[in-house]
């Protein structure tokens, strides 16, 4: 995926809470053939799912290319060391870092050992053959870690670039971002990418998804973090009769107006249950 120059799309998905493992990985059947790679969620929002790695797993051998979403929120280096141990092991070797999203006052306890950037330290040093307690690793294997950024960040915030250099500089090879529809605010950062000669070797995909209704939407941006959806994309969904399809309509025309925009090499379409949404966007281009 990551040596592709054909404008990319990674999808993503959310393990149920269940015991059946072919119940979570058949939710991704219809990408098949169609995304480049699929994220599979780490316990999104604090909240349990079926272990991530069993069914990244189980969708590698479908065929289908798998980027492993971590966060160093529930583990110690020694585990999280195991997981991506566990994950070359099974052919997965893209990991999405992350700190992940923390609980409440009165909810599971943290480890938080790693953030986001840790976890990038910890993929580099592994994929140059070692743990961090200095044992060298048998038949070691290149780990390809990523960022998640926020385009609404960048653009407000000074120190934020300089943060997302250094992502980089510790090894991150692709950058997926939060929501964004705005179509001016992706062209202003991926004019802010371009004055920076570190971006041009790595991939950035665009974060978006389809959006299933206005109660959705505004859910969404009003809980979960780093998502932006504007007032008029809420008009849009809340007036239609089918809202379904004019969410998947909202992204593929933003996808079609940045395709060609410098520093941008994909979309990264996520949401609830959006696997057949996704694959109807991605269909229409391929």
């Amino acid at each position: 995926m990551l040596q592709k120059k054909d404008f990319l799309f990674t999808t993503e998905t959310t393990p149920n809470v269940s015991t059946d493992l072919s119940e979570s990985s058949r939710k991704v059947e219809d990408l098949i053939g169609l995304a480049d790679a699929v994220n599979v969620t780490d316990s999104p929002n604090c909240k349990t799912r079926l272990n991530s790695l069993l069914v990244a797993s189980e969708i590698r051998r479908s065929g289908l290319d798998v980027i492993l979403q971590l966060t160093g929120r529930d583990r110690n280096r020694v585990a999280l060391e195991s997981v991506l141990l566990g994950a070359l092991s099974v052919g997965i070797n893209k990991v999405l870092c992350l700190s992940g999203d923390q609980p409440d006052e009165d909810g599971p306890k943290a480890v938080n050992e790693l953030n986001g950037n840790g976890l990038i330290q910890l993929c580099k040093k592994m994929s140059d053959g070692f743990l961090t307690d200095g044992t060298e690793i048998k038949k070691p294997l290149p780990i390809y870690s990523g960022a998640a950024d926020d385009l609404y960040q960048q653009l407000s915030n000074s120190d934020s670039l300089d943060k997302l250099i250094l992502k980089i500089q510790e090894g991150a090879n692709f950058i997926q971002t939060q929501y964004c529809f705005d179509l001016d605010i992706i062209k202003q950062y991926s004019d802010q990418l371009n004055e920076h000669e570190i971006f041009k070797g790595c991939k950035v995909l665009i974060g978006m998804g389809p959006l299933k209704s206005a109660k959705q939407a505004d859910w969404m941006r009003k809980n979960l973090w780093g998502v932006n959806i504007s007032d008029d994309i809420l008009y849009k969904l809340e007036s239609s009769d089918n809202p379904e399809k004019i969410g998947e309509q909202i992204c593929i025309e933003l996808i079609e107006n940045i395709m060609d925009l410098p520093c941008i090499d994909g979309a990264h379409l996520m949401g609830p249950n959006c696997e057949k949404g996704t694959a109807r966007i991605i269909a229409s281009f391929r």
